[in-house]
C-alpha cells in the first residue's frame, strides 16, 4: 500500500489541541436512576446557545424511517434526531430518558418503567406509555422492523401500557441486560399520528427535529425547543441552532473539508492521514480519539460452499485461511498502527476486555499451505466480498486475498455496497458460488449480548443470514450470559464462547476499529462517547457550542 499524499496545509491557524480519554463502561443499573458522566468542559453557565454545527460523515442513512432502517449512531447525521425509552450516558450504559426510573422483577422477566411526564414529540404529541407501547410494537413486526432493531425486542412476550406514564414489558425468557435493548440505538421512538409520513419526514422526540434529507448529500435538523433534557445548571439542550449532515464516503473528501473551512466537525479521518495530521496540524485543529467503535472480522458463509458445514474439509479450511492472515501487515498497513489487533471482539481499551481469551491460530503460511495439500484442497476457489462503504473493509479484503493466494486459495474479491451484500448473503443460503468469506466489521456493542446473541446465537436472524453459525454450547454460554446478573461471571460465560469461536471459526477477529475525529478550534463542548456515539446524555452535540 502506497504512502499518502501530502496533507495540504490548512486555512486555520488558532492553536487549540485536545484528547478524549475513554470512559469506562458502567455495568446498567437495575433499579431506578444510575449516576450520570457530565461533559468535562461544560462549565456552569458555559453553554453558549446559536450557531449551525457542519458535520461531515463517513455514512449516511439509508432511509430515513427509524424502524424500517438502522440510523448509526456514531456516524450517521440522524442519529442526532433520536430517542429511545432509554438514553445513552456517555460511558455507554443505559440512562434515564423518556423513562426516568425503572424496576426489575427477580425473575429477570418483568421490566417495568415509569416515564417522564410532560415529554412531546416533535410535532407536540405526547410521549406516552400507549406510543411507547406502540413503537415497539411496529419494531417487532417482521414486514417493517429492521432486523437489528427488531432483534432487540424478540425477547417480549407482552407489552402493557399500565397508565399513562407506566410501561410494563413482560418478557417470555429471563434477561439481565434487557435495558441496554431499549435504548435510541437500536429502538428509536416516532410519533404515532406520524407514521404515514415516516419514510420522508420521520417525527422523533430527540434533540434535534427532521427538516430535510437527501441520501448521501445533506441533511439538515434544527434544535427541538421543547427537549426535556437540561444542563447542570437547568439551561435546556442542546445548545446549536441545528445541524447541516454532510456526508463524504472519501476520508480525504472529510479532511479537505475540514481543512478548507468547509465543514466545523469530522467523525473520522482516514488512517493514512491520522498520525501525520496530528504532528503537522495538532496545533490547528481539534482531535477526539475514539478507542473502538467496532470490531474487524472475517466471516466464512457456513451454509453453502467450501467453509460449509456442507463440505467435510471446511474447518480445515477455515483454519488454514486463519493460519494465512498476516495480522501485523493488516494493523500496519490498513490501520497505520492505530488501534490494536483482535483476538475477541472486545479490546484492550473496553472494560468488557477478556484478557483469557485463548487466541486463535497465529499466523503461519507454512501451516496454510500444508493444510491444503494434506486435505487436497490447493487452488480451492474463494469468493472473498467486502463493503463498499468502508475502505478500511475492502483495503483489509484486498490485503487477504493476498495472503491467502500466496499459500495456495483462489481468491477472488468482490466490492459490493451494502445492498448487494444482503442480497448475496440471502442467497448464498442455498447456493454455492454466491460469497464465501466477507471482510466485514461490526460496531460496538455497549453490552455484550449485542453482540453474542444477535451474531453468533444459532437462532438469531443476523446470524441466520450471515454465517449460518450453530454451536449447541456456544448457544448455552450465551444464553446463560443473558440471565446473569454478576458482571465477572458473565465475562468468564462470554471468555468460553470466544474461545469456542477461535476454535470453530465460523469467523476471524482481526482488528478493532479506532477513529480519529477532527474539529474546528472554536467548537467546545463536544466529546465522543467511548465508542464514538455522538448524541449522549449531557455530551456530545447536546452540549457542543462555538466559542
Amino acid at each position: 500500500m502506497s504512502e499518502p499524499d501530502e496533507i495540504p496545509s490548512p486555512k486555520q491557524s488558532r492553536r487549540s489541541f485536545l484528547k478524549a480519554g475513554g470512559a469506562a463502561l458502567g455495568a446498567a443499573s437495575t433499579v431506578g436512576l444510575p449516576s450520570l458522566t457530565v461533559a468535562k468542559d461544560i462549565a456552569k453557565g458555559g453553554g453558549k446557545r446559536g450557531g449551525i454545527l457542519r458535520f461531515a460523515t463517513r455514512s449516511d442513512a439509508r432511509g430515513v424511517d427509524p424502524h424500517k432502517n438502522t440510523i448509526y449512531n456514531v456516524s450517521q447525521p440522524l442519529a442526532a434526531t433520536s430517542q429511545g425509552l432509554l438514553d445513552i450516558a456517555p460511558d455507554l450504559a443505559p440512562a434515564p430518558g423518556i423513562a426516568s426510573e425503572w424496576n426489575i422483577s427477580d425473575d429477570l422477566q418483568t421490566y417495568t418503567f415509569r416515564l417522564r411526564p410532560g415529554v412531546s414529540f416533535h410535532n407536540g404529541a405526547d410521549v406516552d406509555a400507549a406510543a411507547v407501547k406502540w413503537n415497539f410494537e411496529r419494531i417487532m413486526d417482521p414486514k417493517i422492523g429492521h432486523p437489528f432493531a427488531r432483534s432487540s425486542l424478540e425477547n417480549i412476550k407482552e407489552i402493557v401500557a399500565v397508565d399513562k406514564y407506566t410501561l410494563r414489558c413482560k418478557l417470555k425468557r429471563p434477561s439481565a441486560v434487557f435495558l441496554a435493548n431499549v435504548t435510541y440505538y437500536p429502538c428509536n421512538l416516532i410519533a404515532p399520528d406520524s407514521v404515514g409520513q415516516a419514510g420522508s419526514h420521520p417525527i422523533g422526540c430527540g434533540p434535534f427535529k427532521f427538516k430535510s434529507w437527501k441520501s448521501w448529500d445533506r441533511t439538515e435538523m434544527v434544535r427541538f425547543e421543547n427537549y426535556f433534557e437540561t444542563d447542570a445548571d437547568g439551561t435546556a439542550l442542546p445548545y446549536l441552532d441545528g445541524i447541516v449532515g454532510l456526508p463524504k464516503k472519501q476520508d480525504r473528501a472529510r479532511l479537505v473539508a475540514l481543512q478548507n473551512g468547509d465543514v466545523d466537525l469530522i467523525d473520522h479521518l482516514g488512517y493514512a492521514d491520522a498520525g501525520q495530521f496530528r504532528r503537522k496540524f495538532g496545533g490547528q485543529f481539534q482531535t477526539w480519539n475514539v478507542p473502538q467503535v467496532g470490531t474487524a472480522w472475517i466471516g466464512f458463509n457456513l451454509k453453502t460452499g467450501p467453509f460449509s458445514y456442507q463440505n467435510p474439509e471446511g474447518h480445515a479450511l477455515r483454519t488454514a485461511a486463519a493460519h494465512a492472515i498476516d495480522h501485523e501487515a493488516l494493523h500496519q498497513s490498513v490501520f497505520y498502527g492505530l488501534g490494536t489487533s483482535a483476538n475477541g471482539f472486545y479490546g484492550p481499551d473496553s472494560p468488557w476486555h477478556m484478557p483469557n481469551v485463548k487466541p486463535g491460530p497465529e499466523y503461519n503460511p507454512d501451516k496454510a499451505r500444508f493444510l491444503l495439500r494434506r486435505h487436497n484442497l490447493a487452488n480451492t476457489p474463494i469468493i472473498l466480498v467486502s463493503r463498499q462503504d468502508f475502505a478500511y473493509m475492502h483495503q483489509a479484503g484486498e490485503l487477504i486475498q493476498a495472503m491467502w493466494a500466496e499459500v495456495g486459495f483462489n481468491v477472488v474479491h468482490e466490492i459490493h455496497p451494502n445492498s448487494v451484500l444482503r442480497e448475496k448473503y440471502r442467497l448464498g443460503s442455498s447456493q454455492a458460488g454466491v460469497y464465501d468469506a466477507d471482510s466485514t466489521a461490526s460496531s460496538y456493542r455497549a453490552d455484550p449480548d449485542g453482540w453474542f446473541n444477535r451474531s453468533l446465537l444459532s437462532t438469531s436472524p443476523s446470524t441466520q443470514l450471515r454465517l449460518g453459525y450453530n454451536s449447541k454450547q456456544a448457544d448455552t454460554l450465551i444464553r446463560e450470559a443473558r440471565i446473569t446478573r454478576d458482571r465477572q461471571k458473565r465475562m468468564h460465560l462470554y471468555t468460553e464462547v470466544e474461545n469456542i469461536i477461535n476454535e470453530e471459526l465460523p469467523l476471524i477477529y482481526t482488528h478493532t476499529v479506532p477513529l480519529l475525529q477532527g474539529g474546528v478550534p472554536n467548537l467546545a463542548g463536544y466529546e465522543p462517547a467511548f465508542a464514538g456515539p455522538f448524541s449522549t446524555v449531557q455530551s456530545g452535540i447536546r452540549t457542543t457550542h462555538f466559542v
